[in-house]
């Protein structure tokens, strides 16, 4: 199953539903009535397929239905939103644009489009087609769950609210719309309202995953660990192969200090889809506490070529480089760091530039550091470490300034960047008496921490871990 599985759930079930009522043959099993054999029958296995994410399988179950019934406009509708999760957009608008030529008013067909142009990230075209939607009939309680998921995309939860709410009017036994709700109440911080709505859902649809999912969510980010988990483990029951089960699950895992069983699920995730970034953040991060340093950085690679805008990436990648003494491909990576972080120019610049004098001659990073100081507060002591890497003199006045300074962390920080301007202009002692200045101080919430710790190992200094 791909990142993609949640993607039109609303407008397939919503189709699926729709279709079988189409055929005359009443509600389908998940509305607990059940199915006949036939069309009905492989509508049913294609929702299943549908989701768990395996688009292409379901695709080729619609080569099997009766020609007559492959006919209807609600079968149609649900191939085209099966084509647009497989990734196949141009296909769903061809078939969703044949059946508004023949029936203007098909509110499904309209959905159908509103999906087509999310896939594309036009908002603005989305938002009209469910508009549009909503004209053809006010009370549907599909096309007002799908104009509040667009609302709460938008951040405008508010409305999103509203249009929730006018959905469980109508249909109060609307999963989509008792999740949507809960995630609004989530976000707006009313935990136990969130929860009363999932815990409904969760008792109307016992084998549907979502739900399940949603509130181990919400009892991770509520402080709850262990009731946490003990949803996922359900949800990850009725959906072995979710990748955000996977990493919500991870997550849980994380806070209850089972951090081994927990990179077991990121690395699960992983092979589910090795090519999407989020469980690479937290497998790389775990990988580095573990001691795991290449598998850590293996990590960091690969999470900046999928997601290069995630900067911490880089930072994570210059460090390993730098533990390996790769000190120009380091510079690379915090290059590309100050490049995209939108704060920490100061740090990304002194870290680029203390490998690039450490790989190369130490006059080459001095235009560098003039376009990072133009970027800094001046007077921080920021600046006037990279004034000092600029100018390669003035390490008195320097010293003073950190042995003055009140923010211990700042004042940490700075010791490490002056320990490495000694070292590097060949002053042993002093460098190796102000890395211990960085250890006695024992801030470790920074990542001049960790590069401290590894410089102290290299040089046979006592370690205080």
């Amino acid at each position: 199953m791909k990142t993609n599985t949640y993607k039109a759930v609303l407008c397939i079930q919503a189709l699926l539903i729709t279709a079988v009522m189409a055929l005359g043959l009443g509600a389908c099993r998940s509305q607990g009535a059940p199915v006949p054999s036939g069309t009905a029958a492989l509508l049913e296995r294609i929702g299943t397929l549908l989701g768990r994410g395996e688009y292409d399988q379901a695709l080729d179950l619609f080569n099997e239905i009766n020609p007559r019934d492959a006919e209807k406009s609600e079968i149609k509708l649900l191939k085209a939103s099966a084509y647009i999760s497989a990734g196949k957009p141009g296909e769903a608008r061809s078939i969703a644009e044949a059946v508004l030529q023949g029936d203007p008013g098909h509110i499904r067909a309209v959905m159908v489009l509103a999906e087509v142009e999310a896939s594309a990230g036009r908002s603005r075209e989305e938002k009209a087609l469910l508009e549009r939607a909503l004209k053809i009939d006010p009370a549907d309680a599909a096309a007002l769950v799908s104009m509040g998921n667009f609302q709460v995309r938008n951040n405008s939860t508010r409305l999103a609210a509203g249009y929730y709410d006018k959905a469980l009017e109508l249909e109060p036994h609307n999963g989509e719309a008792l999740i949507g709700r809960a995630w609004v109440y989530r976000n707006s911080r009313e935990p136990k309202k969130a929860e009363e709505l999932l815990n409904r859902a969760v008792s109307l649809y016992p084998h549907w995953a979502r739900p399940i999912h949603e509130r181990g969510r919400l009892y991770k980010a509520a402080g709850f660990p262990k009731e946490a988990l003990a949803d996922l483990d359900k949800a990850k029951a009725l959906e072995p192969d979710n990748y955000f089960i996977a990493c919500d699950r991870g997550n849980a895992l994380i806070d209850l200090g089972r951090k081994s069983e927990a990179l077991a699920e990121y690395e699960r995730a992983i092979a589910m889809d090795s090519g999407y970034f989020l469980a690479y953040v937290y497998s790389a991060g775990i990988k580095d506490e573990l001691g795991d340093y290449d598998g850590a950085e293996e990590a960091y690679e690969k999470l900046a070529q999928l997601n290069p805008d995630y900067y911490f990436a880089f930072e994570g990648l210059g460090m390993h480089m730098m533990r390996r003494g790769d000190w120009l491909a380091a510079r690379d990576a915090f290059m590309e760091a100050y490049r995209r972080a939108k704060e920490g120019e100061g740090t990304y610049g002194l870290l680029a530039a203390m490998n690039w004098m450490r790989g190369g001659r130490i006059q080459d990073p001095r235009a560098f550091l003039e376009e990072v100081m133009r970027k800094v507060q001046r007077d921080s002591l920021e600046y006037w470490m990279l004034r000092l890497y600029h100018d390669l003199v003035g390490d008195a006045d320097i010293a003073l300034r950190i042995d003055r300074e009140k923010n211990t962390a700042l004042k940490s920080r700075m010791l490490y960047y002056l320990a490495n301007y000694y070292d590097i202009r060949g002053n042993k002692g002093l460098a190796d008496r102000y890395f211990l200045l960085v250890q006695d101080l024992n801030i470790k919430d920074v990542p001049e921490w960790r590069l401290n710790q590894w410089a102290l190992k290299e040089r046979g200094l006592a370690l205080n871990q």
